[in-house]
């Protein structure tokens, strides 16, 4: 059975950039219930850098991720190529429960990209409460188009 987020993925991929469920207002409600969660990876021991070799998207690419510190942060920060399409790339925290986690103005670097700016980095500041915890990275593509990972990553 489909999950939440798998169906909120396809959503997205498939449709223009309007909000998840604007083509479909019952679809989240109707798949509310499943209990199985799906993700397009696992991310463990990535701190030092990890390449990300299967996340291939007609729109972008996810290749690496890496951790770092600012000042007493901890931050993740992905890295990609996108393919010639305009668009931001942003990245949101969720919890395993799929309730979005808050990030204060400036925890969070959104990267644009065109034909000619392929190469990005997006960073965020982990949020507390998933530090020391395992939670949900979504990186989405916006622009025209729409696209996104959903990663599970310990923290």
């Amino acid at each position: 059975m489909l999950s939440v987020w798998m169906m909120l993925l396809l959503m997205t991929s498939a449709s223009p950039a309007s909000p998840p469920g604007a083509a479909c207002p019952d679809a989240t409600a109707m798949f509310a219930p499943a209990a199985v969660q799906e993700f397009d990876a696992f991310l463990q021991d990535w701190r030092g850098g990890l390449a990300l070799a299967s996340l291939r998207h007609p729109l972008f690419d996810l290749t690496r991720v890496s951790g770092g510190v600012a000042g007493a942060v901890n931050t993740i920060v992905f890295s990609g190529e996108a393919h010639g399409a305009a668009g931001e790339i942003s990245l949101v925290f969720y919890s395993l429960d799929g309730e979005r986690i808050y990030s204060p103005p400036g925890t969070v670097h959104v990267a644009r990209v065109d034909d000619r700016h392929r190469q990005f980095r997006v960073a965020a500041a982990i949020p507390r409460v998933l530090q020391g915890r395992t939670g949900v990275v979504q990186v989405t593509f916006s622009g025209e188009k729409r696209a996104s990972y959903l990663l599970k990553v310990q923290f």
